[in-house]
């Protein structure tokens, strides 16, 4: 929908709480309409709901809502009592914000007579229109790959007394990267007593529902458990859950299962989950995903003292202005332009490590501060967080800040500077993969190869001769450049999983990926040792021209 067709939609170019531009409208509700914006700190994609009362609910000619009431006050509950959940929501996504996997809480206020939410923004497609597009169905081997994020992700929430009420194709998103993220905590809800954060709104998906959904008083993380599975017999068979009491009469989900690709374990774990009983039910997701998946839920204990193997080397390359790449290796130090090192690093359990490269963009003095000024911001952080027993998203995203905030000091100071990053987190036994720009990061795992990154720079941009960037080429490069002689940073992605013993990580420039195809790449990080950096400039060596090239490989 254009936000010109409707009256009661914020203008595109709004901004909100001088941080947020309003790009267009992703939804609409009775009581609220949901908007794509850009976080203008931060230059990313966010999602901000908006509560805004259609019925009674007007604007006043620019951005601010008005609420009428009837004289007789009619309606004046029923918006008073939508107010309190939305104001629930944003109380249950504060909470649960360091829970992976999720549309995460980032800001919340109040502006324009009204209230906002701001979440992190899923660039992808709903699990309702992924199965319609593919007709329908999903072979079972697809969906239980897609599903095993959300029980890490259901553990955690359980564990804090949380349960999500609402799980269902159309709340969950796969992300560009196939990666499944749930969203919308309207109808969730506190289960173990804590009355601050309960709720008595509900939401049916016919089919999909538990049979204790009207009963708030029998819901545990049972009902959540009852959902996934229905969903995914939904995904696996097209067809929805009958009713309890239809159930009780002629179950036809056995044979429904049979004509699946499940194995008889596989059908019988989701029919314990779909039992009407709650009793006769899982009631924990660790143990639903031990019984369906066959192996334990959580990652092999890591022990006190962890060495991890890692090599690093930089190269400025043949190209005359590339002396602006950095490296920030584990050992808390950075270096600069042609630089070579190898080392084992001993982790602890709650040590957080890093292991980043920065390539400054345009070249010379600008692209090199702009480099110096994300390494500062990173060693900062380091210094500011040097463990922790869980590493949160929001500590990124902080950390994002501090190089958009140190950038644009030097970027005020020199002119139009900027630069690219991919960065490696890890505590304990879970990663952060980071980038911004089409500096990327790789993962080697079991004889695969993937990207964890994602490529922002699409277009050919010569920055050094002040090209103009128009509006619509703001996710290619930073938010200001060619507009206000100030300088940013470009679009920052996350990945974040479980770290695996024999996995190993490349975190490089693009000048690294540029040159060497995929099936080379793996062929070249499955070498033991150092082999793999040597094997990597030993090809990228026999081109003429080269870019600055940077590359960190991690063995773990």
């Amino acid at each position: 929908m254009a936000m010109d067709d409707s009256e009661i939609c914020l203008r595109k170019g709004t901004i909100l709480k001088k941080r947020y531009e309003v790009i267009s409208v992703l939804g609409m509700g009775g009581f609220g309409i949901t908007y794509q914006a850009v976080d203008q700190l931060l230059n990313c994609y966010v999602a901000v709901k908006e509560f805004f009362p259609q019925e009674w609910g007007s604007r006043d000619g620019k951005q601010s809502c008005q609420i009428h009431f009837p004289e007789d006050g009619a309606g004046a509950e029923t918006v008073e009592e939508c107010r309190c959940n939305f104001r629930h929501e944003a109380d249950i996504l504060d909470r649960v914000k360091d829970v992976p996997y999720i549309a995460r809480l980032r800001d919340r206020f109040e502006e324009n007579g009204t209230e906002y939410i701001v979440l992190n923004l899923v660039q992808g497609i709903s699990l309702s229109t992924y199965v319609k597009k593919r007709g329908g169905k999903l072979p079972a081997s697809e969906v239980l790959s897609l599903m095993q994020n959300l029980f890490d992700t259901l553990v955690q929430l359980h564990a804090m007394g949380i349960i999500h009420r609402d799980i269902s194709p159309a709340n969950l998103i796969l992300s560009e990267d196939h990666i499944l993220y749930l969203i919308d905590f309207g109808a969730s809800t506190a289960f173990d007593g804590d009355e601050e954060y309960q709720s008595r709104q509900v939401f049916r998906h016919e089919g999909l529902a538990a049979p204790e959904h009207s009963r708030p008083d029998r819901q545990g993380p049972w009902t959540d458990i009852f959902a996934l599975c229905a969903t995914m017999v939904y995904l696996i068979t097209g067809e929805g859950v009958a009713q309890a009491k239809d159930r009780r009469r002629f179950d036809h989900l056995p044979q429904l299962l049979m004509g699946s690709a499940l194995s008889s374990r596989q059908q019988n774990v989701l029919l314990k989950g779909l039992d009407p009983e709650i009793n006769r039910r899982y009631a924990d997701a660790g143990q639903l995903y031990k019984e369906l998946y066959g192996e334990a839920l959580t990652a092999e204990e890591i022990p006190k003292e962890w060495p991890i193997f890692y090599h690093a080397k930089t190269v400025t390359g043949s190209k005359p202005l590339n002396q602006d790449n950095f490296m920030v290796d584990t050992v808390f130090c950075y270096k600069g332009e042609d630089c070579e090192q190898a080392g084992t690093l001993t982790c602890h359990p709650n040590e957080i490590h890093m292991a980043a490269v920065c390539d400054g963009v345009g070249g010379a003095n600008h692209g090199e501060l702009a480099s110096r000024a994300a390494v500062q911001a990173l060693v900062h952080f380091l210094e500011a967080y040097p463990e922790s027993h869980v590493l949160p998203d929001r500590l990124l995203e902080e950390l994002l800040d501090q190089i958009n905030e140190k950038i644009i000091q030097f970027g005020n100071k020199v002119g139009k500077t900027a630069t690219t990053l991919s960065l490696l987190l890890w505590c304990g036994v879970r990663y952060y993969a980071v980038n911004i720009g089409d500096s990327p990061v790789y993962l080697l795992r079991k004889g695969k190869l993937e990207r964890l990154s994602t490529a922002h720079t699409k277009a050919e941009l010569n920055i050094m001769t002040q090209k103009p960037v128009e509006r619509s080429d703001w996710n290619t490069l930073m938010q200001y450049l060619g507009k206000h002689d100030v300088s940013g940073s470009q679009m920052a992605s996350f990945r974040y999983g479980k770290l695996q013993r024999g996995d190993t990580f490349l975190i490089c420039t693009d000048g690294v990926s540029k040159k060497i195809e995929a099936g080379r790449m793996k062929r070249y990080l499955a070498k033991t040792g150092g082999k793999s950096v040597q094997a990597m400039f030993k090809s990228i060596d026999r081109y003429e021209k080269n870019d600055n090239c940077t590359a960190i490989v991690l063995k773990f």
